[in-house]
Parts: structure tokens; C-alpha cells; sequence
């Protein structure tokens, strides 16, 4: 099969020590997966500041022995809608094709070279955000968790995504209902310590804080690696249950909401609620040891 070509938006904020680690296990995996041809990765503010989610990406991209990719500095706050190194490379690399874009942090990097004059958002063959919810929804990973996830990567620039929906681009909703059953769990990092490479053991190390986190303040049987979702609906499709829902955005009086559901009258998005996670898991692992 024809690599599908794609580019990775994120906000990696893993460090030796701490830090939220889904980015760059969702990084890793993607390249690690030669069904996908990436014509470069930016990197946005979100998790953390630009500086370093920008460092990171660096890191993880050369961690992961692929110097024949690019990493750029995209958008450092939310509502920016200037050109940077990222936009320029994100449009030449969208004149140059078609292009599937997965956004893993806040979309103002996006929405910014999509918004710009005469933007080639044609060849934009789609949008995964790892954003949105059904309307409802609360993020909670566990019964006992006191007060919700927020919809961070949403949140940080909710305008993006109004924006995004307004030029009809393709979106898919790869939000927190359909990674909320994914667990990485202790088992799994040390699988990755002991029989992965150099990459899958510097993953495994530095996520242990974070894992250990999950399990102190949600009772939680691991973590959920939430963007790696996004990328599995990239080689896995058929393993996802999807639905073409409206959607629309709102305010409930203490935060914005990226909702969809079918009862609504507004753009329609791709909404992934669900996957086999059984199957999911097992792919992930497979990526995740060859790093």
C-alpha cells in the first residue's frame, strides 16, 4: 500500500522526570509505522510552553532515529494567528499534495495557516483532533476521580476550531470517549524497558512518574495514552466505531464545549467513540517495542 502522508502537530511535554507522556508515545508510534509517510512535525504551545514542547519533539523525533524528518517551532500562544516556521512548511507541504493533518495539541497552529490567503486547504484530506466530546460527556477516568479532565487541547483556543469548521475542511473528533478504555499499564512499561530499543526504554523510564501519578490520584489501573488514538485511526480504521454527528460550539457558563451529537444542526464532523481496544493495545505495543 501507498504510505499515507501526513503531518504531526503536537505538544509533547515528557521529561526524564514527569510530565504528560501521550504525545510522545503517540509521536513514537507514528514513526514508527511505515503505513505513514510524515512530511514533517510541528511543534505547538499546550501541555507546556513552545520552548519545550519544541525541544522535545526534536528529542523524540532523533530518539526515534528518523533525522529525515523535519521538526518546526509552530504557535507559542492561543489566538496567534501570525505565520512562523511552522505554517510556511505546513503550506508548502500542503501545495505540494494531499495531506492528513493529525493535531495533537491546541489547533492554532492549524487554524492559522488555514486561515491565511489563498490557503491550498483542498489538499487537506483531513483533521484529526484529538479534541471534542458527546454531548454530556465528562472526562473522568475513574469513579473515584473528584473533578474532571478539562478538554485541554480545545480549551486552549477554542476560536481554532470555530475557524477550522467555517472553511468545511474534514474533522474527526478523536477526543477523550474513545481512548478512555486504553490503558498503558505498569506490565506494559516493562515490557518496553525489557524488550524494546533504545527509544521504547527511554519512553518506559520516563513515564513511570506519570504513571505512578494515575495510580495515586484515580485509583487507576494505569494511563491512558490519549493521542495515541488518533494515530491508530490512521492504520487501524476498521478497528473504530465512528459517527457522522453535527456539532456545535458552546459555553455552560465555567468553559467552552466542542460537542457533537445527532440531535444538533450545525457542521458535521467525524466523531470516534469507540474501539477494540483489545486489538488497539496489541498494535500499539508492536510500535512502541521497535522505537
Amino acid at each position: 500500500m501507498t504510505p499515507r502522508r501526513v503531518w504531526i502537530d503536537t505538544d509533547p511535554a515528557i521529561t526524564a522526570g514527569n510530565g504528560e507522556v501521550d504525545d510522545a508515545f503517540a509521536l513514537v508510534q507514528a514513526l514508527c509505522s511505515p503505513e505513514l509517510q510524515i512530511a514533517g512535525v510541528s511543534a505547538v504551545y499546550g501541555n507546556t510552553d513552545i520552548d519545550h514542547t519544541f525541544s522535545m519533539a526534536r528529542e523524540i523525533v532523533a530518539r526515534s532515529r528518523r533525522p529525515d524528518i523535519p521538526v518546526y517551532r509552530g504557535t507559542g500562544c492561543g489566538g496567534e494567528r501570525c505565520a512562523n516556521e511552522a505554517t510556511v512548511a505546513l503550506t508548502q507541504a500542503l501545495n505540494e499534495g494531499p495531506l492528513t493533518i493529525l493535531a495533537l495539541g491546541p489547533l492554532t497552529t492549524i487554524a492559522a495557516t488555514l486561515g491565511m490567503r489563498d490557503a491550498p486547504t483542498g489538499n487537506v484530506e483531513e483533521i484529526v483532533f484529538v479534541g471534542g466530546r458527546r454531548d454530556g460527556l465528562e472526562f473522568l477516568a475513574t469513579p473515584t476521580q473528584g473533578t474532571a479532565f478539562r478538554d485541554m487541547n480545545f480549551e486552549c483556543d477554542p476560536a481554532a476550531a470555530s475557524e477550522l469548521l467555517a472553511l468545511g475542511v474534514p474533522l474527526t473528533l478523536a477526543g477523550w470517549e474513545v481512548s478512555s478504555n486504553s490503558w498503558l499499564t505498569p506490565r506494559d512499561l516493562d515490557r518496553l524497558r525489557d524488550e524494546g530499543g533504545e527509544c521504547a526504554r527511554w519512553l518506559a523510564a520516563s513515564a513511570r512518574t506519570w504513571q505512578s501519578d494515575w495510580q495515586r490520584n484515580f485509583a487507576a489501573q494505569g494511563f491512558t495514552p490519549f493521542d495515541t488514538l488518533a494515530v491508530g485511526w490512521m492504520l487501524l480504521p476498521d478497528a473504530f466505531a465512528r459517527h457522522l454527528w453535527p456539532t456545535r460550539i458552546s459555553h455552560d457558563g465555567h468553559r467552552p464545549l466542542f460537542v457533537a451529537d445527532p440531535s444538533f444542526d450545525g457542521p458535521t464532523v467525524t466523531y470516534l467513540r469507540e474501539v477494540d481496544h483489545i486489538r488497539f493495545h496489541a498494535d500499539l505495543m508492536l510500535r512502541l517495542l521497535s522505537g
